[in-house]
């Protein structure tokens, strides 16, 4: 497994001339309030994906009276990836990989994988859907790297579409395109949902018990392929300006079964519903 094995750090929030050998196993950091244990979190964030998983903004990382930030990192491989993250007061941010410019700051995921669980992590649940199909995709990414490529070009075709849509064009030339990389992000989503579940049922079970179901929704009918998805419904789609089927309205449903027992005088009958 790729863990990040050396981190070191500069003028991001609290932390100053920070280096650090890390464990490829567990690394367990403490320390009082205030002594900079999150901004640690956020380097390794940093590193992983370019942005902070506490603001957007990344000018708001930089500490009081400095100019810039860097984030540099290490990980465990033969041999070694190595780069890192420079953020400047001016709102530019930088990111090298292995000596060069990466295409994008995704490329860093690829070598320094990061997840993240945090006090607001309950807002997987909580919201809408687009944050639970962040959360699955990452972890579909760290599983199957092709898939970030093909989630790319599957936004780009998305956005082409739905521009159509709102112009009052055609859109069904962007429909191949799209329906052949949707499949693609299913198939890689369900099998990451298939296999995650005897671990998701452990997890249930021993801090639950109820029965708490965790079942992957595709985005579109079960009975039609993607492509047949948006022949059928593209009236809708221009009526809308919205394309509103497809890999980017698939979700993660949490479902409790509940069984009720109706008993009568002469006969007992058992219904389940969800």
């Amino acid at each position: 497994m790729t863990a990040i094995v050396e981190l070191a750090t500069d003028g991001l929030r609290c932390l100053k001339d920070v280096e650090l050998k890390l464990s490829p196993g567990l690394t367990l950091i403490t320390g009082g309030n205030g002594a900079g244990k999150t901004s640690l979190l956020e380097a390794l964030f940093l590193l992983g994906r370019g942005r902070s998983f506490r603001t957007r903004v990344g000018e708001k990382l930089i500490a009081h009276g400095r100019d810039k930030l860097w984030v540099f990192g290490r990980n465990n491989r033969e041999p070694a990836d190595f780069g890192g993250v420079e953020i400047t007061s001016t709102g530019g941010t930088r990111g090298r990989l292995n000596g060069a410019t990466p295409p994008s700051l995704g490329s860093l995921a690829e070598v320094f994988p990061v997840q993240v669980i945090d006090p607001e992590i309950h807002k997987l649940v909580e919201e809408g859907s687009s944050g639970r199909r962040r959360w699955l995709d990452w972890a579909v990414f760290h599983v199957e790297h092709s898939f970030g490529e093909a989630w790319s070009r599957y936004a780009k075709a998305l956005r082409q579409r739905n521009a159509s849509l709102r112009l009052g064009m055609e859109p069904r030339a962007w429909d191949p395109e799209l329906a052949s990389l949707g499949e693609k992000l299913h198939q890689a989503r369900e099998a990451f949902t298939v296999a995650l579940q005897p671990y998701w049922q452990d997890a249930e079970q021993a801090l639950l018990g109820i029965g708490l179901e965790l079942r992957y929704a595709r985005g579109w009918p079960l009975e039609q392929s993607l492509a047949e998805a948006l022949a059928s419904h593209v009236d809708r789609d221009k009526a809308q300006s919205t394309t509103s089927v497809g890999a980017h309205r698939a979700d993660l449903h949490l479902r409790r079964a509940m069984v009720f027992r109706l008993f009568y005088p002469r006969y007992k009958t058992r219904l389940t519903a969800c």
